[in-house]
């Protein structure tokens, strides 16, 4: 308890009163209704309905950083099979039969290690990726079948009897386009899975990481901003770049008890006293979810002979469940939504939670904190260099597992600079500005 009381023979009745009067609006609600989600927005807080349907599906499909490493792998092992087909089309004209035939024996290895590696990346797949790729994985399928398929009748013609250059020639065309139509379906997963291959026309920039310490609810928290940019089109003297920046949230994560406990913790002599126990924050993408144990009492003040005396109502424990969704405005100002999950409390506290003012005080603290945490991430000015400063605009947010249940957030904007601004950009990084690191891919 936070404090005690006791109740006077003068005061019982009217307390009993009160509690007979609360019952019968207990009994009225329906036990486990939650109250509508509370939406916080930076500057100004107003409320944004949207749909979140299409940026779920997305979110839902989009490709790992292991995911894009693989299929990089993959995609170069089509471009080795790609190039082996060539040359055995060029060796079937020459009429040269043992060559092609090493040649074919080469084909066949390089079509079965892509084949390959193409399984193993589809291995890979979750649930969720799975169902939501289902027509893409169909397609592909169907593409591997043919390229199967054409690979056997070249063999074939190969082994059973003597074929001429023009029967062997035919053969090696139809199986480029079995093998160009597998290599059209594998990169159209790819964009489903906002996975940007490589071009030799590609620039990548590495922006360093940049660390802030900020002050939440008293409590000091680190937060590391590391950015990417990918160009992904260049037009009339201007390149156009998607910008990734992801921010570390592991200090606010691992210090939420002390962050919200400040926040959340309230004591009023003749109200509600509320006393955070213990908070659990944990990734789930796109969102967070944050378990909060909770202490509740109910408190009533009577004044009686001059003196007031604080008596006691209610007293209970409960748990609440709360999502945590970031979101990036129409505006491009960073906004975060709270939505009540589970609530496992009863009585005064569970109807204050679900319908009082005490839900709504919870949800609103809750979104403001977690505002100050993450404005450093949406700070352009603090993580991107002078060059992109004023070029770069943030499109979307998430939260993201880092691994092992490490909470980060995730950002994906645009930026467009001139050529001369890129050089300007390679200069103050100093990194060259016509190829992509080596092993860079996009961050997921």
């Amino acid at each position: 308890m936070l404090s005690s009381g006791s109740l006077g023979a003068a005061t019982r009745a009217l307390l009993l009163g009160l509690l007979f009067s609360y019952t019968g609006a207990a009994l009225a609600q329906e036990h486990g209704n939650h109250a509508p989600p509370i939406t916080l927005t930076r500057p100004d807080a107003v409320d944004e309905k949207d749909s979140l349907k299409d940026f779920h599906q997305a979110l839902a499909v989009q490709a790992t950083r292991q995911q894009i490493a693989e299929f990089q792998t993959l995609l170069k092992k089509t471009d080795a099979a790609k190039a082996e087909l060539q040359k055995f089309i060029q060796s079937s004209h020459q009429d040269a039969a043992p060559a092609t035939k090493a040649a074919n024996s080469m084909i066949d290895e390089a079509l079965e290690s892509a084949r390959s590696e193409t399984k193993e990346f589809l291995g890979s797949f979750s649930d969720e990726q799975k169902l939501g790729l289902k027509e893409q994985l169909r397609l592909l399928d169907r593409g591997d079948t043919m390229l199967a398929d054409q690979e056997k009748k070249l063999d074939q013609a190969l082994q059973n009897s003597p074929s001429s250059s023009v029967d062997l020639a035919n053969y090696a065309t139809n199986l480029d386009k079995a093998l160009a139509d597998f290599s059209s379906q594998q990169l159209a997963l790819a964009r489903e899975m906002s996975i940007v291959p490589p071009t030799a026309h590609d620039v990548t920039f590495n922006i360093p990481a940049v660390k802030s310490k900020i002050n939440v609810a008293g409590q000091p928290v680190e937060v590391t901003v590391s950015s990417v940019l990918f160009q992904t089109a260049t037009e009339a003297g201007k390149r156009t770049f998607r910008l990734e920046i992801i921010g570390d949230l592991t200090d606010f994560q691992q210090n939420i008890n002390d962050v919200l406990r400040a926040q959340l913790d309230s004591e009023n002599p003749c109200g509600e006293r509320v006393e955070l126990r213990r908070a659990m924050l944990m990734p789930s993408p796109p969102a967070s979810n944050l378990n909060l144990q909770l202490h509740y009492e109910r408190w009533a003040c009577l004044r009686l002979a001059g003196q007031t005396t604080p008596n006691e109502l209610a007293e209970s424990d409960g748990t609440v469940e709360i999502s945590v969704l970031p979101e990036i405005a129409s505006s491009g100002s960073l906004q975060v939504k709270t939505e009540f999950g589970r609530i496992n409390a009863s009585g005064m506290m569970g109807d204050a939670i679900r319908t009082g003012d005490l839900g709504a005080d919870l949800r609103e603290k809750i979104a403001r904190a977690f505002l100050v945490a993450l404005q450093t991430t949406t700070d352009l000015k603090t993580a991107l260099p002078p060059a992109l400063q004023g070029s770069a605009t943030l499109q979307s947010a998430s939260f993201a597992d880092n691994g092992a249940g490490v909470l980060s957030i995730r950002l994906q904007g645009e930026a467009q600079i001139s050529d001369e601004g890129a050089k300007s950009l390679a200069g103050q990084l100093n990194q060259s500005p016509s190829a992509p690191a080596p092993g860079s891919a996009p961050a997921q």
